[in-house]
C-alpha cells in the first residue's frame, strides 16, 4: 500500500472513531450523501440490478447501501479496509440486511463471477492505482452483471483549484482526480462495456445552502443535459457499466 493509501485508510479509521453521523464516517457533506443516494436510487428503480440479485459494495464505509440494497431484497456485501467504518456499518444494521468484510480492492477475497452487480462509491479518488481495482471488480462480476463507479471530476472549478493551491505549495493533491474517459477505458480493457454517465453536481461543503436550489428539477436538467456545463459543474460523474 502507498504512503498516499495509507493516509486515507488512517483518514477513515479517524472518521469511524470519532463520528455518529453517516456522511461524517464516509467523508461527505450531508448533501452529498443525500444527493448521491437518491441518485442511486433512482438508477435502482430504473431496474439496474436484477430482483434478488448479489451486490458487492466495495468502500462500504457506515453501510448506507449495503442498507439500501438489502432493504429491496438483494443479497449484499459490504466490504471495506477500515475496520472501524465496518463496526460503525454493522453496528447500524442490527437486522442484517447486509454482510460486512475487511478487505482490500486491490485482492477482492471473492470468486470469480461471485456478484451480480459490483457498486463503488467515493473509493477510486483515494487509490493510487484505479485501473487494478476495476480489474477486479470486473472479476468478480458475473456474465452481465453491473458495475457503478464513481470517479471526481478533474475539471471542476474548485478540484482545479485545490489542485493548483497543492502544486503551488510544493504539495501533493490531496485527492486523486480522473474522467469519466480514462475509467471507462480501463473498464473496455477488462470486459465491461460503459453504458451510462452521470454528472454529481453538488454544492460546496463550505456553502451547503445551494442544497436546495441544486436540488431543482428544472435546474439540474438544465445542468446534466448541457455537455460543456456538465463536464465543468459536475462535482463527480458516475458511470455505470454491463460485463459484456
Amino acid at each position: 500500500m502507498s504512503d498516499f493509501e495509507e493516509q486515507w485508510q488512517r483518514r477513515f479509521e479517524r472518521f469511524a472513531t470519532r463520528h455518529q453521523a453517516e456522511h461524517q464516517v464516509s467523508g461527505w457533506s450531508l448533501a452529498g450523501l443525500r444527493h448521491r443516494v437518491a441518485i442511486f436510487e433512482g438508477l435502482l428503480d430504473r431496474g439496474m440490478l436484477p430482483a434478488g440479485g448479489r451486490v458487492l459494495e466495495l468502500g462500504c464505509g457506515a453501510g448506507t447501501y449495503v442498507r439500501l440494497l438489502g432493504k429491496r431484497g438483494h443479497a449484499v456485501v459490504g466490504l471495506d479496509y477500515s475496520l472501524p467504518s465496518l463496526a460503525r456499518a454493522a453496528a447500524a444494521d442490527p437486522g442484517r440486511l447486509g454482510r460486512y468484510v475487511a478487505g482490500s480492492s486491490y485482492a477482492l477475497p471473492f470468486p470469480s463471477g461471485s456478484f451480480d452487480a459490483v457498486t463503488c462509491v467515493g473509493v477510486l479518488q483515494v487509490l493510487t492505482d484505479p485501473g487494478a481495482a476495476i480489474a477486479e471488480m470486473a472479476r468478480v462480476l458475473s456474465g452481465r452483471g453491473a458495475l457503478l463507479v464513481e470517479t471526481l471530476n478533474a475539471w471542476n472549478p474548485i478540484a482545479v483549484v485545490r489542485r493548483l493551491t497543492a502544486l503551488s505549495q510544493g504539495q501533493p493533491s490531496h485527492l486523486r482526480y480522473g474522467t469519466p474517459r480514462i475509467v471507462e477505458r480501463a473498464m473496455v480493457a477488462h470486459g465491461v462495456r460503459p453504458l451510462e454517465r452521470i454528472g454529481v453536481i453538488l454544492p460546496p461543503k463550505s456553502l451547503p445552502g445551494l442544497a436546495e436550489p441544486l436540488g431543482r428539477p428544472w435546474l439540474k436538467r438544465a445542468l446534466g443535459s448541457t455537455p460543456g456545463v456538465r463536464a465543468v459543474a459536475a462535482h463527480a460523474f458516475w458511470i455505470v457499466g454491463s460485463k459484456a
